[in-house]
């Protein structure tokens, strides 16, 4: 999702090398059309990165190349694609910008789009879906694209989770729902194995869950370096960052990468140097994707001495230790209770909190942790599943910290007729004063 353009927040050397990631994640789809390798349409945070890795089945991501799209400004034909045919642009931009672009290359006879960014991305030979409890389009977008591209096979599965019940037990529910993942897991590896002709190694797939395990630890190492003043490392890179864990998970790559991430940050705090000179204000990303077409934003914070030292999005993991996951010697359920655990270990610390929800909590820890003195949301309006509840968080957070600055942004993921970049930069003004004042009251 980075983009090599002029404007682009970027503090580190390691973040700048994202671009790599991502036109080979491209590549490599068409390079397994070459080599008689299987590629399937896939989708962040699925569950089902290892079981992929595992089969050397590549993966086309859609969302990732929506935000290449995007993130150069050249989503716009893809979008009026889609919108021919009928979906309308309040639908989720990150599948309307894929579906456009697959709709115009079946029309060709597989030939990429004129101008496609980076070289478009391969025909999928099928298409792994799942809900994953959080996102509407994840059961109808691959029956969608199911439509252009009749002859490519579906698997669509779920990851659920115990919803947030203050008044339930959800240690008691935890076996249920990771009993109903482990299965769904399965039934992805038959799926996957009548697509490829071959059978799942079942040592390469515990290796390969074993080194995502050694990723996640190291991300949240790095990660929590920047608690440090000045900040080594803001959101403007994490959104760059996050590449290798959201679309590399399973890889040696992926892992390297955070080792180096991890070094660079240790030599700048080191050597005192921050994203901001001077570090005035410290804020927290509290949720919301972000405009991919609009990552310079985050460079005019910078540039106003306002850092983003934390964020809750693509932060996708926890220490493994912190989830304190059961034995087992099956991978696949070690996979259901990573998933389980990430979203429930914030429910016991909400319980104690009257009024509170995991979320707010977890933004709550966040604020603590990274000594925040305000938060900055965003509302993306073509993602409602994602970013339904932001006003009630903000809400929530306000109960707690009364006076706490907060900014609610509104824009798009993709579209960026909804952008304008005078008027969200003076509303970025008015904020900053509103935490220059309140910084001061606080002493």
């Amino acid at each position: 999702m980075a983009e090599e353009k002029k404007g682009r927040a970027v503090a580190t050397s390691t973040a700048a090398s994202i671009p790599k990631f991502v036109r080979g994640n491209l590549s490599a789809t068409l390079k397994a059309k070459e080599e008689g390798k299987k590629v399937a349409a896939a989708f962040i945070a699925d569950g089902q990165d290892e079981i992929m890795r595992a089969m050397d089945i590549v993966p086309a991501w859609g969302e990732s190349y929506s935000g290449v799209c995007s993130a150069k400004r050249q989503a716009e034909p893809y979008l009026q694609k889609a919108e021919s045919d009928n979906f309308s642009r309040s639908l989720c931009t990150y599948a309307t910008c894929n579906i456009g672009f697959d709709m115009i290359r079946e029309e060709q006879g597989g030939t990429m789009p004129e101008g496609a960014p980076w070289g478009g991305m391969a025909r999928p030979d099928m298409i792994l879906g799942n809900g994953q409890l959080l996102c509407d389009p994840r059961f109808k977008w691959p029956q969608a694209t199911q439509h252009y591209l009749q002859d490519v096979p579906v698997f669509v599965t779920n990851m659920y989770y115990p919803p947030w019940d203050p008044n339930i037990d959800h240690h008691e529910q935890e076996p249920i729902y990771v009993k109903y993942i482990t299965e769904e897991l399965r039934e992805t590896v038959k799926f996957c194995e009548k697509i490829t002709g071959k059978k799942m190694d079942w040592d390469r797939l515990a290796a390969t869950v074993e080194l995502s395990d050694k990723t996640w630890d190291l991300f949240i190492d790095t990660y929590e370096l920047r608690k440090h003043i000045p900040t080594p490392m803001d959101t403007g890179d994490a959104m760059n960052t996050m590449v290798p864990l959201t679309f590399n998970l399973g890889t040696q790559e992926a892992y390297d990468f955070y080792v180096n991430l991890n070094a660079e940050l240790k030599q700048k705090i080191a050597d005192g140097v921050g994203v901001a000179d001077p570090e005035k204000y410290r804020v927290i990303w509290a949720a919301g994707l972000p405009s991919w077409f609009a990552l310079g934003d985050f460079q005019y914070f910078n540039g106003k001495g306002v850092v983003f030292p934390v964020e809750v999005t693509y932060r996708g993991c926890e220490k493994i230790e912190r989830l304190d996951l059961p034995k087992t010697n099956d991978p696949l359920e070690h996979i259901a209770w990573r998933w389980v655990r990430y979203w429930t270990h914030w429910y016991d610390a909400a319980k104690k909190r009257s009024g509170s929800t995991p979320k707010v909590e977890r933004i709550i820890e966040y604020i603590e942790d990274y000594k925040c003195d305000g938060a900055v949301f965003h509302s993306a309006f073509s993602c409602r599943s994602w970013h339904a509840g932001i006003m009630q968080q903000a809400a929530t957070l306000k109960n707690v910290y009364k006076d706490i600055p907060i900014l609610i942004m509104e824009g798009d993921i993709v579209d960026i007729s909804s952008y304008n970049e005078a008027d969200t930069h003076n509303r970025i003004d008015a904020f900053i004063e509103t935490l220059a004042a309140y910084k001061k009251r606080q002493g």
